[in-house]
């Protein structure tokens, strides 16, 4: 485990970010409508194994799926995009760059990390069904080295149609996460709940052993 070196909440309280310098890895974690996991993302750092990476939450104050950004400052989509991007750009000792998120949050993990052109992305059970032509855009322009995984539960219809929409572009990796119980949607609880989360992400990677990153 590194020791942080600076903790950060910013842009009306909807950035919050913690550095590892010793770290080559930085997570990117999207809530989703009304900020669905927030009350249980101090035990899905911890469970996931990120706790000890650099990190950042946001929330999307608007519930638009970041079409309106995150704040009066970061308005958009674009400008929220162009800020993650300066953020990344200034901290020389990430090589390795993931988003994750859950519902409309794995929308956003998705189309940020096409956009960014993150190492992978990590979606469970995405959600926006009139939006899924523009996620489909963001995967095709994406970088060839951005890795796409989506989490869903197969008894869940609407997330079912979602991901196997999705799954048409050979960039995307499906993962069923069948779940016991009649609504299958927060895939990505149960598998916290579960202890399930830390064989998902990559391993722990220090700065002087990473390799540089595709993008």
């Amino acid at each position: 485990m590194t020791s942080p070196t600076k903790r950060a909440l910013s842009h009306e309280g909807n950035i919050a970010t913690l550095k590892r310098k010793k770290c080559a890895q930085q997570f990117m974690m999207f809530a989703g409508l009304w900020r669905d996991y927030m009350s249980a993302a101090p035990d899905f750092l911890r469970n996931s194994g990120i706790s000890d990476r650099n990190t950042m939450v946001l929330r999307d104050p608007y519930d638009t799926f970041y079409e309106r950004g995150v704040s009066s400052d970061i308005s958009s989509s674009e400008l929220l995009t162009e800020w993650i991007y300066n953020y990344l750009r200034k901290a020389p000792h990430i090589r390795e760059a993931y988003t994750v998120g859950n519902s409309a949050g794995a929308y956003a993990a998705i189309y940020f990390g096409c956009k960014l052109g993150v190492d992978e992305v990590f979606a469970f059970a995405p959600s926006g069904l009139n939006r899924l032509t523009i996620l489909m855009d963001a995967i095709e322009q994406a970088p060839s080295h951005t890795k796409i995984n989506v989490f869903y539960d197969t008894r869940h219809e609407r997330d079912t149609y979602f991901a196997t929409q999705l799954g048409q572009s050979d960039r995307v990796k499906l993962v069923p996460s069948p779940e016991d119980e009649p609504d299958g949607h927060w895939v990505m609880i149960r598998k916290l709940e579960r202890n399930q989360l830390r064989d998902i992400f990559p391993p722990y990677r220090a700065v002087d052993s990473a390799p540089a990153s595709g993008g």
